[in-house]
C-alpha cells in the first residue's frame, strides 16, 4: 500500500513538473515571439515615419524657396499634401492600436446611406491612388438599403483596405481595384478586390494579426497594423471583415454590416 501510494504521488507530482515546465517553455516561446514582433514593429514604424517625413521636408523646403514653375509647385503642394495624408494614417493606426489594447469602444453606429459614405471616401483617396497608378472604380447596387455604421470607424476601414490594395499591386502594370456595394436579406457587403498577386495560403492565417507579418511582406511597406485595426473596427459596428476565399489571381476583402 505505502509502494502504491508513493508511486501515484509521484507519478502526479512528476505530471505537474512536467506541465510547470511546458508552461514556462511556452511563456518563454511567446515573450521571444512578442519581442521579435515589437522589434519589427519598430523597424517598421521608424521607415513608415521617416519616408513621409524626409518627402515633406524635402518638398517643404522647395516650396519656400520658390523653386521651379507654377506647375512644378502645384505638384510639390500635391506631393507635401499626399505624405502629410499618409504620415496621419501611420499615426492613426497606431492610435488605434492603443485604443483597442485598453478596450477603449471604438464606434458608434448610426442608421446611414452607406453607398455615399463608402463613395465619398474612395473619393478622397482617387487622387492618390491614380497618382500611384491605381485605377479605381465604385459599383454601387440600385436601392442600396440603410445599414449602420460609424461614418470614421467606415473610413478607417476603407482607407486601410485601398492602402493595402495599393502597396499589394505594385509588382502589376494594370493595376486596379473595385469596390463594389451590394446587400442580401440582413447584410450590406462592401467588397474590396485588387489584381495584385493574392494572398498566399499561409498567411492568411495570420492576415489580421497585429505585428504578425510573413516573410514575404517583410520587405514591404505597412506596420502589419491596419488590416486588424479595420477587423477590430469592422467586429465594433456589428460586422465583420473577411478575405474571400478563391483561387482568383487578387485579393478580396469583405466587409458585412448589418441593416438598419
Amino acid at each position: 500500500a505505502e509502494i502504491r501510494r508513493f508511486r501515484s504521488a509521484f507519478a502526479l507530482t512528476s505530471a505537474a513538473i512536467l506541465l510547470a515546465a511546458a508552461a514556462v517553455v511556452w511563456i518563454l516561446f511567446q515573450m521571444d515571439r512578442l519581442a521579435t514582433q515589437r522589434a519589427r514593429f519598430a523597424a517598421a514604424a521608424a521607415h513608415e515615419l521617416k519616408t513621409p517625413l524626409a518627402g515633406l521636408l524635402l518638398h517643404a523646403e522647395m516650396l519656400a524657396e520658390d523653386l521651379g514653375d507654377t506647375e512644378h509647385r502645384t505638384r510639390y503642394a500635391a506631393t507635401v499634401s499626399a505624405e502629410a495624408n499618409r504620415l496621419g494614417r501611420v499615426v492613426s493606426n497606431m492610435l488605434d492600436l492603443t485604443r483597442l489594447e485598453r478596450a477603449t469602444p471604438l464606434a458608434a453606429p448610426r442608421e446611414g446611406d452607406l453607398g455615399l459614405a463608402v463613395k465619398q471616401r474612395v473619393e478622397q483617396q482617387r487622387s492618390r491612388l491614380e497618382d500611384a497608378g491605381v485605377s479605381v472604380d465604385v459599383d454601387i447596387e440600385e436601392d442600396l438599403p440603410a445599414a449602420l455604421f460609424d461614418a470614421d470607424a467606415l473610413g478607417q476601414i476603407v482607407d486601410n483596405l485601398l492602402d493595402n490594395a495599393e502597396k499589394h499591386t505594385r509588382e502589376v502594370e494594370d493595376r486596379r481595384v473595385s469596390v463594389t456595394l451590394a446587400s442580401d436579406d440582413d447584410r450590406v457587403r462592401v467588397q474590396v478586390a485588387d489584381n495584385g498577386p493574392g494572398i498566399p495560403r499561409g498567411q492568411r492565417r495570420i492576415l489580421f494579426r497585429p505585428f504578425d507579418r510573413s516573410q514575404e511582406a517583410v520587405g514591404r511597406p505597412g506596420l502589419g497594423l491596419g488590416l486588424a485595426v479595420a477587423r477590430s473596427f469592422a467586429r465594433a459596428q456589428g460586422g465583420e471583415l473577411e478575405l474571400q476565399s478563391n483561387d482568383q489571381p487578387g485579393a478580396t476583402f469583405v466587409l458585412t454590416l448589418p441593416r438598419a
